[in-house]
């Protein structure tokens, strides 16, 4: 016998929208951080071809030209493959309206066509040349697949403007309508991508320069790179990706958002991934930045970059689940050549990262830890607080590690003054650590603990940081749930200050200014 939620995914697959109404059309497990979403008015255009009844996106086909709306079923809009889809992407630009229901998709949403460098006539589209996205305030959008996802191709644009009281919601249909996702549960939907023509090193300069870049993507078959880390893919504003990722093939996992050589012209900010099977955000080369992102309950890496990475991310407060994650951030270079250039080179400010402790098998993705450099990366950590405590004192789990060098091309950056850590909290009981693929110490003697805290002087670019190795000691005072805590303490009970590096505060988020209210979800109901 059929579930109901069986039952309702039957039906969409079949195209019998209608018994949609069945179904619900609520928000399932959306449970906006301490505050109220507020009803939006949206007076833009919608030209609907059946009436005013029908609130559902449309479009004017230029194949057919004729008119495609999704359909309206008295409390959510449906779409299927005909509108949009994996082998039928959007070619015209397409507004998603604002309304009460929730906007749900029977197959991936593509935004432009994929280019891939078999037809030598067909140049990549740049700078907006393909279609546009856009997305307005307080939307709801779900997919029904768990290998469905929404794509943005080279040169279209993804505008996703969503508000503090107003934000724009991806999941899937479990919890936007079935409403009976789990809090924990992944893999519900893909997730967004968005293949950008930036640079990528796994591209050579001369397939940059005449455009001969075609990077394939993870995931369904789509490419990306080209020569311009300035380029616009467009903007995402208080967006929360809600239990994305899929694991299409192993070695081949959709993440909650997965930035393809994104150039720096594009606009990320206040964004939240949830519970998410494999990474938060990862940068595959570009240059794009990220600016106050929150990523809990990431199974995988919450922060991934690679393949000539060259952004910062700013504001990030990252928690992981109380038995599962692996890295607050993993860095890399390019696995197959870690000297490949332009050398990945990602900066991380104002991070708070609280680990789960867990390691494998309890673990899904890999032992938890706070930062991994590895493969050749070089990298900038600052003003920043990595803690382990709440997952000692709650859980008994043993801890992971901090700060760890992988990598002897790695450690050789830090070495010679390539990498610096500065202003920075490492509240763990292992506050540093190194790989085994190379010795305890750098070629000069010093171990990676005397490199983080400027050993005689030798790394003056890593200035003002802290180890706690006892962190479990009930006088170490560094945070106050997830705020930064007002004042510090070390485990002997005293006081200490942190000057930060670049003004602010140390750390994502304080109490007294908490960027993270209103539109966040999942805050108010943490493991510790």
């Amino acid at each position: 016998m059929k579930t109901k939620q069986n039952l309702c995914q039957s039906l969409l697959i079949a195209g019998v929208s209608v018994a949609l109404a069945a179904c619900g059309g609520g928000g399932g497990d959306i449970e906006l951080n301490a505050g109220t979403v507020t009803t939006i008015n949206d007076n833009s255009t919608n030209t609907t071809g059946g009436g005013n009844n029908n609130p559902c996106a449309n479009y004017q086909d230029p194949k057919t030209n004729t008119r495609k709306q999704g359909s309206f079923d008295g409390t959510n809009c449906v779409y299927s493959s005909d509108f949009v889809g994996e082998a039928n992407p959007l070619t015209v630009s397409l507004t998603i309206p604002f309304f009460s229901g929730v906007h749900i998709f029977e197959d991936s949403l593509f935004v432009g066509r994929n280019i891939d460098g078999t037809n030598a006539s067909e140049a990549v589209p740049q700078n907006g040349a393909g279609p546009t996205l856009t997305i307005r305030a307080g939307s709801r959008l779900a997919w029904i697949r768990q290998d469905d996802y929404l794509l943005v191709n080279r040169g279209s644009r993804i505008i996703a403007e969503g508000t503090a009281t107003a934000p724009i919601t991806l999941t899937g249909f479990k919890d936007a309508v079935s409403q009976n996702a789990g809090r924990l549960e992944t893999q519900l939907w893909g997730g967004l991508v968005i293949n950008g023509n930036g640079i990528t090193n796994k591209c050579s300069d001369a397939q940059r320069s005449n455009n001969t870049c075609h990077v394939l993507s993870e995931g369904k078959p789509s490419n990306y790179g080209g020569n311009n880390n300035a380029e616009s893919s467009g903007t995402l504003q208080y967006v929360v990706v809600k239990h994305p990722g899929f694991e299409v093939a192993p070695g081949d996992e959709l993440n909650g958002i997965t930035f393809n050589a994104v150039g720096s012209g594009t606009v990320v900010s206040h964004v939240q991934v949830y519970a998410t099977y494999d990474d938060g955000v990862e940068f595959f080369g570009g240059a794009v930045n990220v600016n106050n992102l929150v990523a809990l309950y990431v199974q995988d890496d919450s922060i991934d970059w690679a393949d000539g990475w060259q952004g910062t991310v700013d504001r990030a407060l990252v928690i992981q689940a109380e038995n599962n994650g692996d890295r607050c951030v993993e860095a890399d270079n390019q696995e197959a050549n870690n000297s490949a250039t332009p050398v990945t080179f990602g900066t991380v400010k104002r991070m708070t990262c609280i680990t789960s402790g867990a390691r494998v098998p309890i673990a899904t993705h890999g032992d938890s830890m706070g930062v991994e450099m590895r493969r050749g990366t070089r990298f900038a950590l600052e003003d920043s607080i990595l803690f382990d405590a709440h997952a000692i004192n709650r859980l008994t789990q043993v801890p992971g590690r901090c700060l760890r060098i992988t990598n002897s091309t790695t450690a050789t950056l830090a070495l010679n003054n390539q990498s610096s850590v500065k202003s920075t909290i490492f509240n763990c009981r292992t506050p540093t650590s190194n790989g085994t693929d190379w010795s305890t110490v750098f070629t000069n003697g010093d171990s990676v603990a005397q490199w983080a805290s400027n050993n005689a002087g030798r790394y003056p670019q890593n200035t003002n940081n802290v180890l706690i190795s006892d962190s479990v000691n009930t006088n170490v005072r560094v945070l106050d749930g997830f705020y930064t805590a007002t004042s510090f303490a070390n485990a002997a009970g005293t006081a200490f200050t942190v000057t930060p590096a670049n003004g602010g505060t140390i750390g994502a988020v304080t109490r007294a200014s908490n960027w993270t209210a209103s539109w966040t979800f999942g805050l108010n109901t943490l493991w510790f």
